[in-house]
């Protein structure tokens, strides 16, 4: 664990088969960071890249003056674990994510810095442009925005833009939290204080091509949803609870009112039906709720596996 921070930022970069945009990110970082008085890190996170994207980081970091390092993983384990391990080495007092395909320009990084300045524990991006397709990878993203932050309950305009600033303490703190990390963003929101947002300008890519489609879009929420279903089943609970209430002084106050007072003459089937299908409905989901909770504490205890496994750094 990090006793002192010296320096300002470490900018990390999960990579994956990006050989082609590494050189040009470097280049645009050196010259935005070269502008700036921030002392920084740059580090690099090889997540298990099957092209030459590991050779070409050793080849910039032996020629290069700037603080770089390289934390090769074992295998290709996604980009939140991989940002996760950047974490586990970075010096810097703030944090800053930024994808190595340069559809997100590293100047905005001074706008997130603006935003720290003033206070904010952890500053996201939101993305502005036509970088994706809206249909297959836009659309879903916003339906996915909206159902993060219900389960979080912080909402965020963008819970996918891949340029995060955030103090270093919060990474610390993540750090206890086991399998959830696998998300890093929706739990680093939910342990912040205060969040920001700035707009940034998003571009279509120019080399590769993008890791994420629509199915692994449909996964990674299920995912998320399994990590962080203890919200989302205590809502269900809570769901169930005032259902099942509701249904029942229903029924209560139809009975009241048909047989001592008598307002109600004509027996009204279909509200008596209607009132205890919705006290089952309510109890079912109260009982789901409750289980759910239960199960999701056990799985936390008996999963063990490691999020990464780092097998060398330069």
């Amino acid at each position: 664990m990090k006793t002192e921070n010296s320096i300002d930022l470490s900018i990390i970069i999960p990579v994956y088969n990006e050989e082609e945009s590494i050189p040009a990110l470097y280049n645009r970082l050196k010259e935005v960071m070269s502008e700036t008085a921030y002392s920084f890190e740059l580090i690099f996170v090889d997540d298990g890249s099957k092209d030459n994207s590991l050779q070409v980081l050793r080849e910039i970091k032996e020629t290069s003056a700037i603080n770089i390092r390289i934390v090769q993983l074992n295998r290709n384990f996604g980009q939140h674990p991989a940002l996760n391990a950047g974490f586990s080495v970075a010096e810097g007092k703030v944090l800053i994510t930024i994808d190595a395909d340069l559809q997100i320009d590293p100047r905005h990084i001074s706008d997130m810095m603006d935003k720290m300045k003033q206070g904010y524990d952890f500053v996201s991006g939101i993305r502005r442009g036509k970088g994706d397709s809206f249909l297959l990878r836009r659309f879903p993203s916003l339906v996915l925005n909206s159902m993060i932050g219900s389960i979080i309950g912080k909402k965020l305009q963008d819970y996918g833009c891949p340029l995060n600033a955030m103090r270093s303490e919060i990474a610390e703190t993540m750090r206890e939290y086991g399998e959830m990390q696998r998300f890093f963003k929706p739990l680093a929101i939910k342990l912040a204080d205060r969040i920001a947002e700035t707009e940034v300008k998003y571009d279509r890519r120019l080399t590769g091509q993008s890791k994420y489609g629509f199915l692994n879009l449909v996964d990674l929420f299920f995912d998320f949803v399994t990590n962080f279903s203890k919200h989302l089943f205590q809502r269900v609970a809570m769901i169930g609870f005032g259902l099942s209430g509701i249904s029942f002084l229903v029924e209560i106050l139809y009975l009241v009112l048909r047989f001592p007072f008598g307002i109600i003459q004509n027996p009204l089937d279909r509200l008596q039906a209607i009132a205890l299908i919705g006290f089952v409905f309510g109890v079912q989901l109260l009982i789901l709720g409750i289980l759910g909770d239960f199960v999701i504490k056990i799985y936390r205890k008996i999963d063990p596996k490691p999020l990464y496994i780092i097998k060398k750094i330069w």
